[in-house]
């Protein structure tokens, strides 16, 4: 069986071909508060109330839409794969990430709570994963969920300092040194602080980009969304039980 971790996660959404690994996701993410703290009225905010104030936005909205540009690579490369889709995701845990592009590349990758699927239709195979062994291993997925508590567990600054008109950029940095995950930053539109990129990056040297548009908030999506019926003939592979 497979050892989820971080590394195999960036691999499966880098390579088509490995489909015994589960994804990446999606990615990046983390939110724990659940009300909305008022900025101090005197001053820039910090950069921890900034973040506070994001985790805040996904916690409230409770289900929302998007559309997602991806690229991940390793340092030393001059290119990456990059893919493209939209993103549905329904407080609690249930998501859909579509890619749609590059064909050749197309899967879903669905959560109704209790399990996430990975379908790859090139493959003819659809990966099953129990939802608590993916939540621990998948940042972007305990991002959205409102599963993490970026406060403990990350130093957070400024990657650089505010600029007028400019987005907000957030560098957290695990206070328990780890592989899977290295660095996280967060640029956050600071009139209605959306998330509109994120970027991670390992002690291995991967990367991987998130870049978020078109988001629509506070939607009542229609649970159909986050089921998963396996077309006839695909075949089904559970993994991580036991």
């Amino acid at each position: 069986m497979i050892n989820f971790n971080f590394n195999e996660l960036f691999n499966l959404l880098t390579n088509k071909e490995n489909t015994t690994l589960m994804i990446r996701f999606l990615p990046v993410l983390l939110l724990t508060c659940s009300l909305l703290l008022p900025l101090p009225a005197w001053g820039a905010p910090t950069p921890e109330e900034v973040v506070t104030r994001v985790q805040a936005q996904y916690d409230q909205a409770g289900g929302f839409k998007a559309r997602f540009r991806q690229e991940s690579r390793l340092q030393a490369a001059s290119q990456g794969e990059k893919a493209e889709g939209l993103l549905y995701f329904q407080k609690p845990c249930r998501m859909r990430w579509q890619y749609e592009s590059p064909p050749e590349q197309k899967k879903e990758i669905v959560a109704d709570g209790r399990e996430v699927w990975m379908f790859i239709p090139q493959d003819a195979v659809v990966m099953v994963y129990p939802m608590n062994q993916v939540m621990r291993s998948d940042l972007v997925m305990r991002f959205f969920s409102g599963m993490g508590d970026l406060g403990k567990d990350f130093r957070i600054s400024w990657n650089r300092p505010p600029e007028g008109g400019g987005n907000y950029v957030v560098d957290l940095f695990p206070k328990k040194s780890e592989p899977e995950l290295k660095r996280l930053t967060l640029y956050i539109n600071p009139a209605n602080y959306q998330l509109e990129r994120l970027e991670f990056a390992n002690a291995l040297g991967e990367e991987t980009r998130f870049a978020f548009s078109q988001m629509q908030l506070n939607l009542q999506l229609d649970p159909g969304l986050f089921r998963f019926t396996p077309p006839p003939g695909v075949q089904v592979v559970r993994e991580g039980r036991g």
